[in-house]
C-alpha cells in the first residue's frame, strides 16, 4: 500500500534519532555502546515491522509469516541480538 509510511511513526523517529548521534561517537566515545545497543535495537524492530507489514499487505500468508518471524527470531537470538524478557538482566 503507498499510503501506508514503511515503519511506524515511533520508530522512524528512533531511527532518526539514533543515526542523528553517530558523528557524536567519534567525539564522545563513551556513548558508543549505549548508540550502538539503540541501533541494534532499531534495526531488529525494522526486520519485525517488515515481517509484519509483508504479512498485512498479503505477501505472506499466515504459515509464511509465522514460519518467516520464527527463522527470524531464532537467528537474531543466535547472534545475541534479540533477548526474551525472561533473559534480560538489568544493564543499568
Amino acid at each position: 500500500m503507498a499510503d501506508q509510511p514503511l515503519f511506524s511513526e515511533a520508530l522512524e523517529a528512533e531511527l532518526d534519532e539514533v543515526l542523528s548521534l553517530l558523528p557524536l561517537v567519534e567525539a564522545v566515545p563513551d556513548l558508543a555502546d549505549r548508540v550502538f545497543t539503540r541501533l541494534t535495537d532499531a534495526l531488529v524492530e525494522t526486520l519485525l515491522e517488515d515481517l509484519r507489514a509483508r504479512h498485512r499487505d498479503g505477501e505472506l500468508d499466515r504459515q509464511a509469516y509465522l514460519a518467516e518471524m520464527r527463522s527470524t527470531v531464532v537467528a537474531l537470538e543466535a547472534r545475541g541480538l534479540l533477548r526474551r524478557s525472561g533473559d534480560i538482566d538489568d544493564q543499568d
